[in-house]
């Protein structure tokens, strides 16, 4: 767990002082830990919304839902032309270089905001090759599929402007002397708790074999996301506060 930010402490602890509560409840130590965790966690969530994982939230999902509107009509309009038994053979081709080009399958919708970001960036490139294409399809209102297109990619470019944004802000924030006190003091006390929590499981046949993980499973999720994505793998999913 050394590699969790604030933003991951955040999430991790409301997860565990709400959801795995019961399992909590199974554990003698917790009535030791609870409340010190309790103080932990209140300062967390005291803290500016870039040190609980919280920067320019509303900011994405607000450009998460503008690509992935914009990612639906595209989708569900060149389905219909893929279907449609009276369309032409040069519209059906027109369809399929589009969607093959910018969205060959609808369940890219659902990925994380890096994901929407970097495929954003490829399929920039991608626009001025299918303009053709994407004029010769009319949308009403003196539109054409262009404009869904460029809507679709112009929402995955905000995107990765503000998760570069809500990074340099995270940044600065976890830099700051008091709040890394913080963000280690954290880690150290549910290190403590999770040693005697293991301790207590050992000891005690009747208590679950895999209580530790009913208990701080997500902690382990995190830190194995934190670590991929600094190795340049993808961040959490959406909506996951500063990770997602």
């Amino acid at each position: 767990m050394r590699n969790l930010t604030l933003g991951d402490l955040d999430i991790g602890m409301r997860d565990l002082l709400t959801d795995r509560k019961p399992n909590l409840a199974l554990l003698v130590c917790s009535q030791v830990y609870l409340p010190q965790i309790l103080i932990q966690y209140a300062a967390i969530e005291a803290l500016a919304p870039a040190l609980a994982g919280r920067a320019f939230a509303d900011d994405l999902a607000e450009a998460d839902s503008l690509h992935d509107g914009f990612g639906g009509g595209l989708w569900d309009y060149t389905e219909a032309l893929l279907h449609a038994p009276d369309v032409s053979e040069e519209t059906r081709a027109a369809a399929r270089r589009i969607r093959e080009a910018l969205l060959p399958r609808r369940s890219l919708l659902a990925d994380s905001y890096a994901e929407e970001a970097a495929a954003a960036k490829k399929n920039r490139s991608k626009l001025a090759e299918l303009e053709p294409d994407l004029q010769s399809l009319p949308l009403p209102d003196g539109k054409t599929l262009h404009d869904w297109a460029m809507g679709f990619v112009g929402a995955g470019d905000t995107i990765g402007k503000l998760l570069s944004a809500r990074a340099s802000a995270e940044a600065d924030a976890q830099n700051d002397g008091k709040n890394n006190q913080l963000r280690k003091s954290t880690i150290k006390l549910l290190h403590r708790f999770r040693e005697a929590a293991r301790d207590e499981i050992e000891l005690h046949a009747t208590l679950p074999r895999d209580l530790e993980s009913r208990v701080f499973g997500l902690f382990d999720e995190l830190s194995a996301r934190r670590a991929k994505r600094k190795s340049g793998g993808e961040e959490p999913p959406k909506g996951q506060g500063g990770t997602g």
